[in-house]
């Protein structure tokens, strides 16, 4: 440690941080290193949910596809008609 002389006190000058110092520099690079975990938590959540999400469109597309080929069947079969989903009846479009 040196001393520094002034008129008006003496200085202390160290070449070190103080403890107090070096506890909030560690507590500092705790808080970025926590961070950065959790950024890649969040990233690696919105992958997952951008998966599933593309998965869900294409489960849509799946299903409009069935419903659309469903559909063609029973008009070649049964002309245009309404069909009432919950019970099965068919009924003949005006």
């Amino acid at each position: 440690m040196e001393t520094v002389t002034t008129k008006e006190r003496v200085i202390e000058t160290e070449n070190s941080l103080t403890q107090e110092e070096k506890l909030k520099l560690e507590e500092i690079q705790n808080q970025t290193q926590q961070l950065i975990l959790e950024l890649g938590e969040i990233e690696m959540i919105k992958l997952q949910i951008d998966k599933r999400y593309n998965q869900a469109k294409d489960f849509l597309e799946d299903i409009s596809n069935q419903e659309k080929e469903f559909t063609k069947i029973l008009f070649a079969k049964y002309g245009k008609v309404n069909l009432n989903p919950e019970t099965g009846e068919l009924t003949k479009r005006n």
